[in-house]
């Protein structure tokens, strides 16, 4: 057995790879050429020489994506719909916390990697005024994957909506907070450079064992959290959510990359070209984009009422608690609780005590405050939607803006199911009594 590895040993290994993973070789290639660079002991010399006379091949590039893969590919509209309302619900119920919201929160706005947001500080959010007077926040992001440039070398900058914007902002106020419970007389300088996320193990202890220390270990990359980590913080918030997939009805999962193709995708789907989706993915070039523009998850015909009925008990978008009356709601005394239709009838009880604007009672079909009754009108509001939706379809001939409510279409099959098996279960009992 040899200490060096040589051409022979390369050839060897070649011709054990079929052509769809002899990319192997390629990164083997940058590995070695960086070993022998750097002078080190182990690889021939010749080596080199000997990958540049060879044709490799690429890896397969966008496989996830073209197959439309429901585990790795990105996620429909509607896993996507239910993911967002998620979290946002578990954000609210405190099953998730603000870091942990903002994580996955950043990661379907942003499209970036890992180690990008882990390498984000408090300061880089910066927050301006427009000449209407609206709020604007722009994250500059680091980048990552560039050729010869250090950590937090450049940025891109990346426009958030003002609730994104906002929502960091009291997570930095929040982060500024926990550091001074451990270091009472923090400089307004440390606190800009403290990580958006922040590996507070590592914090507390440099405050422990030396305070002064505080201020160098912020201009190293040892307080923020590592790529693993944010990573599986992520996936582990997910999992905690449950998040029902149509496709396969199981809980989804959700991992950065998954989240990369999610946005890419929608944009391909709303016309964008491949050099506008590699700026969103902060890529180099539009090599990797392309996949995204050629394969375009169109949906191909309108959700009638017969598939809405099939995927409904798949798709879990209804969030609330089904009651027999109105007399069995919480607030159902109260009758400016009623969610009415457009036609005026009541179809059910809002428990929610405080201020909503949302638009009932579309809206109110995923929301977990909603209570319908069993004899309210739902099939109403369910033809209603599949009517609307195809109005729009007819007047802008884009399945993206027609889909819009189709979540709105599966809680309200949902709950028309859900009556239906109901007042089964109450005609049984009488008959059996």
């Amino acid at each position: 057995m040899t200490d060096q590895i040589d051409s022979s040993d390369l050839i060897s290994y070649r011709s054990t790879l079929d052509a769809q993973h002899e990319f192997y070789l390629g990164v083997l290639s940058g590995l070695f050429k960086a070993w022998i660079g750097l002078g080190l002991p182990g690889v021939d010399a010749d080596v080199p020489s000997l990958f540049e006379g060879w044709r490799l091949k690429g890896n397969v590039k966008g496989l996830a994506v073209q197959t439309k893969c429901p585990d790795k590919g990105a996620l429909t509209d509607l896993e996507y719909q239910g993911l967002q309302e998620r979290l946002l619900e578990g954000f609210e119920r405190d099953e998730i916390d603000l870091a942990d919201y903002m994580l996955a929160t950043l990661f379907c706005a942003t499209g970036r990697r890992p180690a990008q947001l882990a390498d984000l500080k408090g300061g880089d959010l910066v927050e301006a005024r427009s000449s209407d007077g609206l709020r604007e926040f722009v994250l500059n992001v680091p980048r990552r994957k560039v050729r010869g440039g250090g950590w937090r070398a450049e940025f891109k900058a990346v426009a958030l909506t003002p609730e994104i914007g906002m929502a960091v902002r009291v997570l930095i106020a929040e982060n500024e907070v926990k550091l001074r419970t451990l270091c009472s007389d923090v400089r307004g300088e440390v606190l800009k450079r403290l990580p958006l996320f922040p590996a507070w193990k590592v914090i507390k202890d440099a405050v422990l064992n030396e305070g002064d220390a505080l201020s160098e270990l912020m201009a190293t990359d040892a307080a923020h959290l590592t790529t693993p980590v944010m990573r599986l913080r992520l996936e582990r918030t997910v999992a905690a959510l449950s998040v029902i997939s149509e496709r396969t009805d199981g809980p989804i999962r959700v991992f950065p990359t998954r989240l990369r193709r999610t946005l890419a995708t929608r944009a391909a789907r709303e016309g964008y070209g491949p050099l506008i989706i590699a700026e969103l993915l902060d890529h180099t070039d539009d090599q990797n984009a392309r996949v995204y523009t050629e394969n375009v998850p169109e949906h191909v015909d309108a959700i009638n009422e017969a598939m809405a009925r099939q995927l409904a008990p798949l798709a879990q978008a209804f969030a609330g608690v089904l009651v027999r009356s109105e007399r069995e709601a919480l607030r159902g005394d109260d009758p400016t609780s009623r969610v009415r239709t457009d036609s005026g009838s009541a179809a059910g009880t809002c428990g929610h005590f405080g201020f909503c604007g949302a638009l009932a009672p579309i809206a109110c079909y995923t929301c977990r405050h909603f209570q319908p009754w069993i004899d309210g009108p739902h099939e109403d509001v369910l033809h209603g939607l599949l009517a609307e939706r195809d109005r729009i379809r007819q007047l802008t001939r884009d399945m993206a803006i027609a889909a819009i409510n189709d979540r709105t279409i599966f809680a309200v099959t949902q709950v028309i199911q859900m009556c239906a098996a109901r007042r089964s279960e109450v005609s049984a009992g009488e008959l059996d009594g």
